[in-house]
This record gives C-alpha cells, sequence and structure tokens, in this order.
C-alpha cells in the first residue's frame, strides 16, 4: 500500500512540474498523471494480481504519457 502512495505522490509531483517547466497549466497536467496512473494500476491490478509490479508498471505507463505531453507542447 506505501509503494502506491508514493509512487502516486511522485507521478503527481512529476506530471505538475513537467508542465511548469513547458509554461503549462500544472494542475490538467496532474489531473492527467492522476487519471493515467489509476487507469493503467487498476488494469495491471487485474491482469497481474501483484501489488508492487502492478504499481511499477503504472509508474512506467505513466512516464510515457508524460513523454507524450512534453513532446506535444514543443
Amino acid at each position: 500500500m506505501l509503494v502506491i502512495i508514493i509512487c502516486f505522490i511522485a507521478i503527481i509531483i512529476t506530471f505538475f512540474q513537467s508542465a511548469k517547466q513547458n509554461k503549462e497549466n500544472g494542475f490538467k497536467w496532474a489531473l492527467i498523471g492522476f487519471i493515467g496512473f489509476t487507469l493503467s494500476f487498476a488494469i495491471s491490478i487485474m491482469l497481474i494480481g501483484e501489488t508492487f509490479a502492478a504499481a511499477g508498471i503504472a509508474s512506467v505507463f505513466c512516464f510515457f504519457v508524460r513523454s507524450q505531453l512534453i513532446a506535444s507542447t514543443k
């Protein structure tokens, strides 16, 4: 449970800071990160069933989403 919360907070902060660095709306990006992490965690927990692996997969997925958001601003 603690791993999920730590990953979740790290994703929200990372998305918010990335948006501010790219002169975008930080709350919008943080919301995208929240939704992305929640959906990817839910899907991976259904498919895998292990919490630690699901949190890792959700984090990696969110960083791919972040890279797409950064690429779309340039």
